[in-house]
């Protein structure tokens, strides 16, 4: 069988501190997921065991290391279900992009063998399987606008969220999420108690839910920092200002930089304009789900 694993946007991203037991953050943030997909086709065959097939060649990490075979292995072990199972992807979702799509491969594979298997699991049983294998996993078991906080296990569905339309560009610089959080807590980690009390997610909010605003509606603390050390980032975000768009940002740690548009021809000319300056970046025009 055949499953879509897409990607998703940080309309807004606070972190809020750390956990020292384990070395997590705490976050309050707004997760869109968007129409730009990995393409995942999963058979169980005879025996036992995990086989997972990289079909475009894209990532360079051992098999087992890969989000797919985790969540196969940790829903074989939580079920008890003893089957043969071959996994095959297409990565369209750019690796270290900040869209997600590690955690959105394990969320499908998860939620797809809970259906081939008629395992039977809860949302919050799933949830709770994916919260093991990484933080943004919670989110994609739904696929639907959330605020998200905690250590990302905390999901709040967004009721009659407006749908957006995305003009994506990523210029093919990988950027590792946990590199990006060291170097945020050397910085700003003072700032942790002095940012709680100022929720960012409240103006996005009223926007999903109909408000009419411009501007100053997306909140991204990592960029506080990714901005310093790639320049070139700063620089695709300001182009993109440029582009009659509703506001741009940086989704995730980056390197992902986007505009929001909530029109499809008006994002359809950004889009344009953006493949044209950026030759050799990937540009995507996207939608919400």
């Amino acid at each position: 069988m055949i499953f879509l694993s897409p990607a998703k946007v940080n309309l807004t991203l606070q972190i809020t501190g750390v956990d020292k037991k384990d070395g997590y953050h705490f976050i309050k943030s707004i997760f869109d997921p968007v129409a730009l997909y990995d393409i995942i086709e999963i058979n169980f065959t005879k025996g036992s065991g995990i086989t997972v097939v990289d079909k475009l060649k894209k990532l360079r990490i051992p098999a087992h290391e890969n989000t797919i075979y985790k969540a196969a292995k940790k829903f074989m072990d939580y079920t008890g279900i003893k089957k043969g199972v071959k996994i095959e992807f297409s990565k369209h979702i750019p690796e270290g992009a900040g869209l997600g799509g590690g955690s959105s491969n394990a969320a499908a594979v998860l939620v797809a063998l809970n259906k081939m298997t008629d395992a039977g699991l809860s949302d919050a049983q799933l949830v709770k399987i994916g919260s093991r294998i990484g933080s943004d996993v919670p989110f994609f078991i739904y696929r639907r606008p959330a605020t998200v906080s905690g250590k990302g296990e905390k999901i709040k569905l967004i009721r009659g969220a407006r749908k957006l339309w995305y003009v994506l560009v990523y210029n093919n610089l990988k950027i590792s999420t946990k590199d990006t959080y060291k170097l945020y807590d050397k910085f700003y980690a003072r700032e942790y108690k002095l940012t709680t009390s100022c929720d960012y997610n409240t103006i996005l909010l009223d926007y999903l839910k109909g408000i009419k605003l411009r501007g100053g509606i997306l909140y991204n603390d990592f960029e506080k920092v990714v901005f310093l050390k790639y320049k070139e980032l700063f620089h695709i975000m300001l182009f993109l200002l440029h582009q009659e768009c509703i506001d741009a940002g940086m989704s995730g740690s980056g390197s992902t930089i986007y505009a929001v548009y909530e029109d499809k021809k008006t994002a359809l000319k950004c889009f344009k304009a953006a493949k044209k300056k950026f030759k050799k970046a990937k540009v995507h025009l996207t939608h919400s789900l």
